[in-house]
């Protein structure tokens, strides 16, 4: 057995210097990895090959997909999640979500990973069991939510879950990551990470943005902060800045926020109303667009035209008898819409007609849709345009067949 010698006053003077630096290195090698948002703990994203990406996300099973395929600016993104996500109490740092992007009018193979934490939905979230689980139902918001595609379709962004249930922690302790990945190659851009209760993040052309909040809401004790991360200069630092206002989107280049989230579409009533402050990714104020219903992916608001009269009719329908609502009629400028996209300063008038948010031939988009007389009394919603997010938003009409069917 070998003996162990007490040091000498020389080396334990050593010794002590020794390991003050190395706790002095330790310290400022975990405020810069905290600081540029990297973790220790980074997700794992793999390479995969054709044959083990259609063993793993087949053509034709979109009964199995975690959600409805998102359209790049090359082609279409499907992804598939282990079948344990589907159980209550599964450990998330054990799913993988494997993302597979196709061609979108050949369906041939272009790229694939997998991603180890899984990526978050709302299902996924909902049984977390920590401080986000409260927040599941926004994991599925089209503009904001945990996949969410650039305008131009250039980047693709996922919220994944966290690597360990984390319960118990609170919201100040929830670690979340953020991976964006290059839609044409399926390389990782940027994998951030942040901390709080993730409210939702939105993507322009160049910059991912991450709303999170010490609470279930951005005002008051939420504390809201907005952490940006280039996209264009991935070893730039992150910036943020504090908002009460909620993250609904963004255009090519501004973020967008509002006082309360806004749905993915209004069907029937567009009852709720708000102004849509257009922020740019430092926080300075770059404009705003009032009488918003509807946020939509790729910077298309849909809005009333005159948000004056359509209050002024909300407010006289919600007052009348039921009897009388059916004798109350609204002026045309009461129920004129419009769909607007301010990178481009573009405004399409959309009175009478529906709107769905649809892959398009070139990326993003929406379809639009208008009744028409098939000439026995009754009618038929058929598509009127197809607008996208990438190009200079004039209304297609060309190739509308592909939308017969929504």
């Amino acid at each position: 057995m070998r003996a162990a010698h007490p040091l000498s006053p020389h080396a334990f003077s050593t010794l002590r210097r020794l390991t003050a630096l190395t706790a002095v290195m330790t310290l400022t090698l975990t405020m810069v990895s905290c600081s540029i948002g990297e973790s220790n703990g980074d997700p794992v994203i793999s390479s995969l090959t054709t044959q083990k990406a259609d063993d793993t996300v087949p053509r034709n099973s979109k009964s199995d997909m975690d959600n409805e395929p998102l359209s790049s600016a090359v082609g279409t993104v499907s992804m598939i999640t282990s079948d344990e996500n589907r159980k209550k109490g599964a450990v998330s740092g054990d799913l993988t979500t494997t993302v597979v992007s196709r061609e979108r009018s050949t369906d041939k193979f272009q790229w694939a990973v997998s991603i180890k934490p899984a990526v978050a939905n709302q299902e996924r979230t909902e049984y977390a069991d920590n401080a986000q689980s409260a927040m599941s139902e926004n994991m599925d918001l089209s503009s904001t939510g945990s996949a969410v595609v650039s305008p131009d379709g250039r980047y693709l962004s996922l919220i994944l879950l966290p690597a360990e249930q984390q319960s118990g922690e609170t919201a100040a302790d929830l670690r979340t990551h953020i991976v964006v990945l290059d839609t044409t190659t399926g390389k990782t851009v940027r994998n951030a990470t942040v901390s709080g209760i993730v409210l939702g993040q939105a993507l322009t052309n160049s910059t991912l943005a991450v709303e999170t909040a010490q609470n279930y809401f951005p005002a008051g004790s939420g504390k809201g902060t907005i952490t940006t991360f280039s996209l264009t200069d991935t070893s730039a630092q992150p910036s943020s800045f504090p908002t009460d206002k909620w993250l609904v989107g963004a255009t090519r280049e501004n973020l967008m926020l509002a006082p309360s989230l806004l749905p993915d579409d209004c069907f029937n009533e567009c009852s709720i109303m708000t102004t849509v402050s257009l922020l740019n990714t430092d926080g300075s104020t770059a404009g705003s667009i009032s009488g918003v219903t509807a946020i939509h992916p790729g910077g298309w608001i849909h809005r009333f035209a005159n948000p004056k009269a359509a209050s002024d009719f909300q407010q006289r329908l919600e007052a009348a008898s039921k009897d009388d609502r059916k004798s109350l009629s609204p002026s045309r400028e009461a129920t004129e819409e419009q769909l607007v996209n301010p990178s481009i300063k573009k405004t399409i008038d959309i009175t009478g007609k529906r709107t769905f948010e649809r892959g398009v031939p070139n990326g993003l988009g929406l379809v639009v849709y208008q009744d028409v007389n098939t000439g026995n009394g009754s009618t038929e919603s058929k598509p009127a345009f197809w607008l996208s997010a990438a190009d200079d938003g004039h209304p297609h009409t060309e190739n509308l067949e592909q939308f017969s069917v929504h």
